[in-house]
Parts: C-alpha cells; sequence; structure tokens
C-alpha cells in the first residue's frame, strides 16, 4: 500500500460513513498526494474501499459488508471468517467463489440454525488458490475433474494442453491451475501425481491444493549455506557452556529449537531456557527472511514436515545437537521459592547441550522421585519442582486447559496408515511447556515495557453470542452451566475435569473450544484469554515459525545498537501469519482425515467405539474413537435400530459401538452403523 492509499483510508477511517467522489478525495488530500485514481482503485480491488454508487466510494462497513475469508464444508454450505465475525453462506449466495476465496460479503437479517448471520458473497477480490488436485473423468469427449478437496465442486471442466507428454487415462490423481471463462471455474491440468489408493500421492494432494512450495529457490539454498558455514564472534555473548544443558523433543524430532537448564539456591531457582539464535542466521531483507516470510511456519503432516528454513539451518546451524557450540538467546528467570517470577534478563548466548532426550527418557526421570543422585537426576528433581509450582500458578490464575484428542498416524511397511497413537500429554511435555510458556511471558513484557515492533499472540475472550450458544449446545449434553455471564476459563477448567473420563468429553472439549475465538497475531497487545495472562507472544519457536522469528531479529537489533523503529505493514503482516497458521491447520486435519479414512477403507465390518457428535433428520454423526475419522449413521439405519431395539435412546455424547459399512476416501464419506448392546 503506497502513501496515496493509506492516506485515502486513514481519510475514510476518521469518517466511517462518508460516501465520497475521487474529486473530494483529492481535494482532502491536497496536491502532495498523486495518482488518487490509482490508489483508489487498488484499495477497491483490496476489498478496502467499495463502490457506493454515483460515482462515490465508501468503506465496506458502511455499505454493510465485510472482507473474509471463505471456507467451505463438503455439504457445499459454508462460513465465510473476518476478523471478529462469521458468515453463513448458502450455495445459491456464493456468487462463483470457492473455498479459500478472499471476497467481499454483505451481511443478510436473517440467521441460521447455527446462530451465525447469513451472508451473499458480492465480490471474489483474490482466489488464494493456484489450483487444486483431483480425479481424471471422462466425459463425452472431454475431461471433468472431481477435486479431492470435498469443499470444492464437482466436475470442473479440465483442458488437457496438447504438449502433454503421455497419455492421461481416467481415475488419475492430476494438479490443475485455475482458468476461469465468464466467471465459471475451469482447469489446466499440469502436473500427475499418481493412483488414488496411495497415501502418499493423497499427501502430495494436500501439499498441493494449499499452493505450499515444497523445495527452496536456489538462491535461498545458496544463501541457507553461506550463513549456515559464517563465522561467528562470541563477543558480547553470556558464556552458558559449563551449565548442564538438555533438549526435551519428540523422538522423529531433528530440529531443536530449544534447551533448558537449572540452578538453585537459598532464595529459590534460576531457569534458564535457550533458544536457537535464528536472527543471527537469517538477516531481516535478506532472501532467506522473505522466503521464511512467505512461508510463515513450517508444517506438519503425518509423513513429512515440510520447514520453513532450509534443512542446512533448522535441522543443523540452527538445531541445539549436543556436543556442539551453538548460537543462542537465552531467558534467564529467577523465581522465589514458590514460583513467583522476581526478575529476568534475556541476553544473546552460547551452549553446548550435554544431552539429547526424548519426552518418553524425561518422563522417566520426571517419575523417579526415589532414584539414584547423578547430574541429571538432580536436574530434574529442580526441574519437576518447578513445573509443579507453576503448574500450580496456571491453575490459580485460571488458564484454560482443553487437554488434546490429537492422534499421530502410524505406518505399516506397505506405506499404508497401520492405526494411530494419541499424542501424549504427560508429566514431560506439560513442563516443557509451562517453561516455553515462562519465556514467552518474560519476552512479551520486555517487549511491551519497550514498546518493540513485535507480534503478540493474541487470544480475546469468547463473545457473547459464543457464550450463550456454549450454554445452549452444554444444555443438549446434560451439562448445565451456571449463570448468564460469558464463563471464565476457570469455569470451564472445572467442567472438563468433571467430566474428564466420561464419553461425553471429547465433545465437551469441541464445543468449549468451538467457541472460543481465535488466537492470533497482532502488533498490540491485548492479552491471551487461554492462558489468562496479560502480555504474551511467540518467541520459542524461531526455527518453525515467522513471528518469533520477528522477535529475535528485533533483539538483534537491539544488540546492535540500531533501535528498531515500529512498521506500518505490522497489522498485514499479523494477519498474513494468522491466515497462514490456519491454513497449515486445514492441511494438518485434511491430511490426518484422509488417512483415517484410508485406515477405515481396510477394516470394513469391524465394530469399533464411537461417541454421538450431532443427530440430525438425516441421521446421527458419530466420532469413532482412536481413529481422525467421523462417520454418519443414515436415518434408515437408526430407524431399524430402534425398531429392532426399542427402549435404547440415541443422545448427543452417546457412547456408542459402531460397524464400518462403507469407505469412500475421495468424498470424505464414511458410513456407519450401530452396533446392538455394545453402547
Amino acid at each position: 500500500m503506497d502513501i496515496t492509499a493509506a492516506a485515502i483510508l486513514e481519510l475514510f477511517n476518521r469518517k466511517p460513513e462518508a460516501r465520497l467522489k475521487i474529486s473530494q478525495i483529492g481535494k482532502a488530500l491536497g496536491s502532495e498526494f498523486k495518482n488518487v485514481v490509482g490508489a483508489v482503485e487498488y484499495l477497491e480491488s483490496e476489498g478496502l474501499l467499495c463502490s457506493a454508487g454515483r460515482s462515490n466510494y465508501a468503506l465496506p462497513s458502511a455499505l454493510g459488508m465485510i472482507k473474509g475469508v471463505l471456507r467451505v464444508r463438503s455439504s457445499g454450505k459454508g462460513f465465510v471468517y473476518a476478523e471478529d465475525e462469521k458468515l453463513f453462506i448458502i450455495p445459491a449466495n456464493m456468487n462463483n467463489a470457492i473455498d479459500g476465496d478472499v471476497v467481499l460479503v454483505r451481511r443478510l437479517n436473517s440467521v441460521s440454525l447455527s446462530g451465525a448471520y447469513k451472508g451473499r458473497i458480492v465480490k471474489t477480490l483474490h482466489r488464494t488458490r493456484r489450483g487444486f488436485s483431483g480425479i481424471t473423468r471422462k466425459a463425452g469427449r472431454g475431461w471433468v475433474l472431481d477435486p479431492v478437496n470435498p469443499a470444492l465442486p464437482r466436475r470442473i471442466p479440465l483442458h488437457i494442453p496438447s504438449d502433454t507428454d503421455h497419455e492421461i487415462t481416467s481415475g488419475r490423481v492430476v494438479f490443475a491451475e485455475i482458468t476461469e471463462t465468464g466467471g465459471r471455474v475451469e482447469a489446466t491440468l499440469t502436473a500427475e501425481l499418481g493412483g488414488p489408493d496411495s497415501p502418499k500421492t493423497l499427501l502430495d494432494s494436500v501439499v498441493a491444493d494449499a499452493g505450499v512450495s515444497v523445495e527452496f529457490p536456489e538462491d535461498v539454498l545458496d544463501e541457507a549455506h553461506r550463513r549456515a558455514c559464517a563465522e561467528y564472534s562470541l563477543a558480547g555473548r553470556e558464556d552458558c557452556r559449563e551449565l548442564f544443558t538438555i533438549t526435551i523433543d519428540p523422538a522423529t524430532a531433528q530440529d531443536f529449537d530449544d534447551a533448558i537448564s537449572i540452578d538453585t539456591d537459598k532464595d529459590g531457582f534460576i531457569l534458564y531456557v535457550h533458544i536457537a539464535d535464528v536472527g543471527w542466521y537469517v538477516l531481516p531483507g535478506s532472501l532467506l527472511d522473505t522466503e521464511a516470510k512467505i512461508r510463515s511456519t513450517s508444517i506438519y503432516l503425518p509423513d513429512r514436515v515440510i520447514p520453513m528454513l532450509p534443512e542446512v539451518l533448522s535441522n543443523g546451524s540452527c538445531s541445539l545437537r549436543p556436543a556442539e557450540d551453538r548460537l543462542t538467546r537465552t531467558v534467564i528467570i529467577r523465581y522465589d521459592k514458590e514460583g513467583n517470577r522476581e526478575k529476568f534478563d534475556i541476553v544473546p548466548s552460547v551452549i553446548n547441550s550435554n544431552k539429547r532426550m526424548t519426552y518418553a527418557e524425561a518422563l522417566e526421570y520426571l517419575n523417579d522421585e526415589d532414584g539414584s543422585i547423578d547430574e541429571i537426576a538432580s536436574a530434574f528433581q529442580n526441574f519437576r519442582t518447578l513445573s509443579n509450582l507453576l503448574e500450580q500458578q496456571k491453575t490459580d490464575r485460571g488458564a484454560l486447559d482443553l487437554g488434546s484428542d490429537e492422534l499421530q498416524t502410524v505406518f505399516g511397511s506397505d506405506g499404508y496408515p497401520s492405526g494411530f497413537e494419541e499424542v501424549p500429554s504427560d508429566r514431560a511435555h506439560r513442563m516443557i511447556e509451562y517453561f516455553m510458556i515462562e519465556a514467552n511471558t518474560a519476552v512479551a513484557d520486555y517487549c511491551g515495557w519497550s514498546s518493540l515492533p513485535v507480534l503478540y499472540r493474541v487470544h480475546g475472550e469468547p463473545g457473547k453470542e459464543a457464550g450463550e450458544r456454549l450454554r445452549e449446545q452444554l444444555q443438549d449434553i446434560g451439562i448445565e452451566l451456571p449463570g448468564r455471564r460469558i464463563p471464565a476459563a476457570g469455569e470451564m477448567n472445572k467442567l472438563l475435569e468433571e467430566h474428564k473420563d466420561a464419553p461425553v468429553i471429547s465433545l465437551l472439549r469441541n464445543f468449549i473450544l468451538r467457541s472460543l475465538r481465535k488466537a492470533v497475531y497482532e502488533p498490540q497487545n491485548r492479552g491471551h484469554y487461554g492462558l489468562a495472562l496479560h502480555s504474551y507472544l511467540h518467541f520459542t519457536s524461531p526455527i518453525r515459525r515467522y513471528p518469533d522469528l520477528i522477535v529475535h531479529q528485533v533483539l538483534t537489533a537491539i544488540d546492535s545498537g540500531r533501535i528498531p523503529c515500529g512498521s506500518n505493514v505490522m497489522n498485514e503482516l499479523g494477519r498474513d501469519c494468522s491466515l497462514k497458521e490456519r491454513n497449515a491447520d486445514m492441511m494438518q486435519r485434511d491430511a490426518d482425515e484422509l488417512m483415517g479414512l484410508m485406515y477405515l477403507s481396510r477394516h470394513l465390518g469391524a465394530e469399533l467405539p464411537a461417541v454421538i457428535t450431532g443427530i440430525e433428520k438425516f441421521g446421527a454423526f458419530a466420532q469413532v474413537c482412536g481413529v481422525p475419522a467421523e462417520g454418519l449413521i443414515p436415518r434408515r439405519e437408526l430407524m431399524n435400530y430402534n425398531v429392532r431395539h426399542r427402549g435404547d435412546e440415541l443422545s448427543l455424547g452417546g457412547s456408542v459401538t459402531v460397524a464400518v459399512i462403507s469407505v469412500d476416501i475421495l468424498e470424505r464419506k464414511l458410513t456407519l452403523d450401530l452396533v446392538p448392546g455394545k453402547g
């Protein structure tokens, strides 16, 4: 956005209801602002201004419109998500927009069954998809494409370029770029991915659909190698190599971006959180920095990691490997004997990790409270004591603890999903979580006190409507939430604790999660509802998150005697990082669902435990326990079940046993039947 466009937007923000002509805008700005017409056209193309008739322009909000991202469900219905609102969109109101598009939508007066206002898409501003993967189908003399993603329309006309070097056959998974004719979505084939019965092919399709680049540009790789081998000086760095230091990560991890040390004295504890000094390697404005900004986050899928930084850095020079000197930035936090933070410091440092540990190994030390005392065991005694104190503080301040239902795919020797394992949430995982939260909070406090240009992790409290909807949903599963105000996080924790061993816990957790606002990245520090903290940001994962890297770069600038200036692009950067984080989450959910369906496709007829997650006129939805897949029990099966087993009542959140009847992986459809007498 140039200076003229920014000035025009500021003009309208001062008078939000204004309707102004080009001549009026130019007169209000004065002669020093050039090319007003071009700036207005740019703002209109971005959905920041709208035509208001009679050559007038106005803010979208003045015309009852908002800008947002369209997300479509497999049913064809969808939602447009704006910053603080979502609008329900039926297929007839999509105006040729497709899933993922940035759109301008008009808010209607009617409300959907979910409680969201309905909307009508006025204009597609940007197609975030350059293309999509799908299954080739013959249609008369031509071809059509059925996208793998069920949120996209079926039977999209597919053009086969004349220079395609091999014959295309029906039923193959391909990637095609979007083309348009008169606003109608069409596609042109660009690459063949493989057969639809291959897990790798389907996961490739998830990556292709998201438009994520797997390979790094050659010039970025060249710069990464140069920075990885660059000589560094230890002058001005805190030498922490004599501290007993460990990393604790999953067994398969390669990018170790955090390490911990601890010390004690008669007054309390000193915690050292060492974070890879990625800001030293990735310079602001460099090719590496630009590429990291574009990617914004590492993406974790069942069979692969797509890193934010090239592996020579992420798994190499920036990874805190044992017995190797590594540049770090250390947060040194002093606590009293009750675990209250007294003071902290943030320093550039160098460490030499003594040991790389897995979470399972760390858990053994944490659970061994009476074992022999060596250097590791002694450190873990102190880690355990401080972690317990921080856990109590988290409970006392009312931080929300949703727990996790996350599953990770286990692959068999044939490359097919052979099962799923719960991602642990044990003492070792929680300990590292508490220590990282402490470091993030300390850095957020420092950045806030110093007015530094960083992105905070902001999590607003639920809105009034969300709170009321949560009460209604909980009533449907027999849980009463007292009072009429927005529930505090502590109240939600109490509910989760009371029902932690009940079948309804997964549904309860999901209802609470949906009632919460999305955590986002913003340059304004507005606190974190879920953690019950007034100040919070992300600092501890600069290898895999760009907002963390920004903080490191700002601190590096201060070390060099430079004072970072506030940036007028931080709001836009925060929105971009938040959007790409959501896209990465959606990729992971899509990938997990595909793997769940592939697994169940080999277990037709199997009887499995499940929980009823929805009851509609056409049937009931059930989440299969221990598998990332939700299926439909059709109405006819429910009717047969009721005829055969009168007196058995099917209820939301109820525990049932289901049989796998059919699986359509590409349509993302799982059909189930109730098994009598095994609820």
